[in-house]
């Protein structure tokens, strides 16, 4: 019999769970009580694989936050497979944390949350990114809390996109970052800084003629590191993988490469500010 040293009702939140997520994401490599990998300790109720690239681990317990779930995290996230976590409970113990206090750490902790009333009826309180790819909203707000109201708006927007596909939400981001870049290279043409011609080349002459000039020496590194910025993030996104491993990997890059992307903004705001730059950026 399935679920074991559950008791009679978690066995049934348990039985639930699995059906809906069955129903969901399909049965592909469903286990049940077992461990994912030896260099993970944690073994989940359940577990399943719903695409190629993805695994679905879902812990069934009414005490929220258990101790298994944060002993887990950091060996979920680095390891070489994208994995989502969640918490399956009980309706009554969801609705009785004061406060929502373990419930919000859960999810600012990147978990999802699933629950199950007295009916069987199973919904999913809050969904969840795989571990590697989580950027809490607390985490982005203080990390954008320098910036410009336009552009924390547009960082936002980039933040829902990647939420549901990494790849493009770094590409949106990147394009906040080639905004600002825009935005100074003709302040610095308008104010004749840099010559008119230097707008047709690439970003990088863009920033090279920038990076140039008197009135920008004194941010040669702002420069320098939106430069290393776009080199090294800019085509992330396009390389789509092959393996499991370069699907985790790529997720690590891309949560890496937006808050970078957050970064270097808040530095190129900082140096639009010193040089008197209005700041008008444009993103499709």
């Amino acid at each position: 019999m399935p679920f074991e040293t559950l008791s009679a009702r978690l066995q049934e939140v348990a039985n639930r769970s699995m059906l809906y997520c069955r129903q969901r994401y399909g049965g592909n490599g469903m286990k049940l009580d077992q461990g994912i990998d030896t260099s993970i300790l944690w073994r989940p109720t359940f577990y399943l694989r719903p695409s190629k690239f993805r695994i679905i681990a879902v812990e069934v317990e009414d005490n929220l936050y258990p101790n298994s779930l944060k002993g887990a995290a950091h060996e979920v996230s680095h390891y070489d497979f994208p994995i989502s976590v969640y918490q399956a409970c009980t309706l009554s113990a969801f609705q009785s944390d004061p406060k929502h206090k373990q419930v919000n750490l859960l999810k600012k902790h990147g978990f999802g949350i699933i629950t199950v009333d007295e009916d069987g009826i199973v919904v999913i309180q809050h969904t969840c990114v795989p571990l590697a790819q989580h950027i809490s909203p607390d985490l982005l707000d203080r990390e954008i809390k320098p910036l410009t109201p336009q552009i924390k708006v547009a960082f936002r927007s980039a933040y829902d996109v990647y939420l549901a596909n990494e790849g493009q939400g770094l590409q949106d981001a990147g394009q906040i970052v080639e905004g600002l870049v825009a935005c100074l290279a003709a302040y610095a043409v308008k104010n004749n800084v840099i010559p008119a011609g230097a707008l047709g080349g690439s970003l990088a002459d863009r920033i090279d003629a920038l990076y140039g000039t008197n009135k920008f020496k004194p941010h040669r590194a702002a420069l320098g590191g939106t430069r290393d910025f776009i080199r090294e993030f800019r085509n992330t996104a396009s390389h789509p993988p092959t393996t499991a491993k370069q699907a985790a990997e790529k997720i690590r890059k891309c949560r890496k490469g937006f808050l970078d992307a957050v970064g270097c903004a808040s530095k190129l705001r900082a140096v639009a500010k010193a040089v008197h730059c209005p700041i008008r950026i444009y993103v499709t």
